[in-house]
């Protein structure tokens, strides 16, 4: 495969000169090497085989008018789209999967980066876009087969800074996420590993539904919303810090407060193909964070298409919290917590409504839970 060093050009706008050595690339593949530089950019496409690699000090720069993106005209499938209810609620636009950078249909696909890489979302600014404000996505990956995120930071994304869905194979290592809105999506998503990231998020850092086979690995998670909102099996989120509150504001309500580490995803406007379950969090620490975990199925409408079966915290430091855990479900759908070698303090004092909500069909196990700062 070829490999294509871009030398910078000082012009106003590289997309069409990017894009020009990415279609070289396509059908033998190879990588695209851009020189340091501040490259000013639209819409570009990835196809098979390829990378697009930033070296030092290259900066991509994506334009603040939401009418020089394109989705490429190729379908998602980000079912809820299809929903009126959602379209109007969320107010979706016919655009909503426009981005800087695209890959669909693709396998072996690439975003890589040196020390001193980053993109700027330019927090594009969009009146028809989501809540009125949203512009295009950071990266859109569909239906992609062997994706690689690696090196560099993304600041400033006007929407989900990176959003996938049905890809499979997908790993991302070492990006760092700052402001913006989520860090990454992974709906309908298979073999998924997150490592060694950094995400500080103006809304969840990892979030996604209908997903399955999940590594969270040396990851630090700030975010003022939630450090997960997800559903899926097999979770695995080891060695990671989860903590609050935000260095970055909440895009619609400027709040910086972490409000659940965990917060549970899996709703009928899509499709979600089996129940949540296998879920294992450990050698982690959480602090300053509102509550641990948002479950309540059979009670909130963006948790009922399919249930929580269990969940394991072992080895697990949480300090710091406000509120309550809320989890809940409908008895016929019972769910195991466990928690395991797990310390607990509370920034003043218990709670007045108690260290957790729950209900019959929650089978909560204890041991060696070790609970502090529980008198004001």
């Amino acid at each position: 495969m070829q490999t294509i060093d871009l030398p910078h050009l000082a012009q106003p706008a590289h997309t069409e000169y990017i894009q020009a050595a990415l279609n070289q690339c396509r059908g033998s593949g190879g990588t695209v090497r851009l020189a340091p530089g501040d490259w000013h950019i639209a819409s570009l496409r990835l196809y098979d085989n390829t990378t697009l690699h930033l070296s030092a000090g290259t900066h991509l720069i994506a334009s603040d008018r939401w009418q020089d993106y394109t989705d490429f005209h190729v379908p998602t499938t980000l079912g809820y789209l299809r929903s009126p209810f959602l379209r109007r609620e969320w107010h979706l636009p016919d655009h909503y999967v426009n981005a800087p950078i695209t890959a669909v249909d693709a396998e072996n696909v690439a975003v890589t980066g040196e020390p001193g890489a980053w993109i700027d979302g330019s927090d594009c600014y969009d009146p028809n876009g989501e809540e009125h404000f949203r512009g295009p996505m950071g990266m859109v990956f569909c239906r992609c087969r062997g994706v690689t995120l690696r090196g560099y930071t993304y600041k400033r994304s006007a929407n989900w800074c990176h959003q996938l869905d049905s890809c499979v194979n997908v790993h991302m290592d070492g990006v760092t996420v700052l402001g913006g809105h989520d860090g990454i999506n992974i709906h309908h998503c298979v073999g998924v590993r997150i490592e060694n990231c950094d995400f500080r998020t103006g809304d969840d850092c990892i979030a996604g539904y209908d997903a399955e086979n999940i590594v969270v690995r040396n990851c630090s998670l700030n975010t003022a919303c939630n450090s997960f909102r997800l559903g899926g099996r097999n979770l695995l989120v080891e060695d990671c810090r989860l903590w609050g509150p935000a260095e970055y504001p909440h895009r619609s309500s400027g709040r910086y407060n972490t409000l659940f580490a965990f917060a549970y995803y899996a709703f009928a406007y899509d499709t979600c193909r089996f129940d949540s379950e296998n879920w294992v969090v450990r050698n982690c620490t959480f602090s300053g964070i509102d509550r641990l975990m948002y479950y309540n199925f059979g009670g909130d409408w963006n948790h009922d298409a399919r249930p929580l079966r269990d969940l394991t915290l072992e080895n697990v430091t949480i300090q710091g919290l406000s509120g309550p855990a809320h989890i809940t479900t409908q008895p016929e759908y019972p769910i195991a917590v466990t928690l395991r070698n797990v310390s607990v303090s509370w920034r003043d004092g218990l709670p007045a409504e108690g260290a957790l909500h729950t209900s019959r069909g929650v089978k909560l196990r204890l041991e060696d839970v070790t609970v502090e700062g529980i008198c004001g």
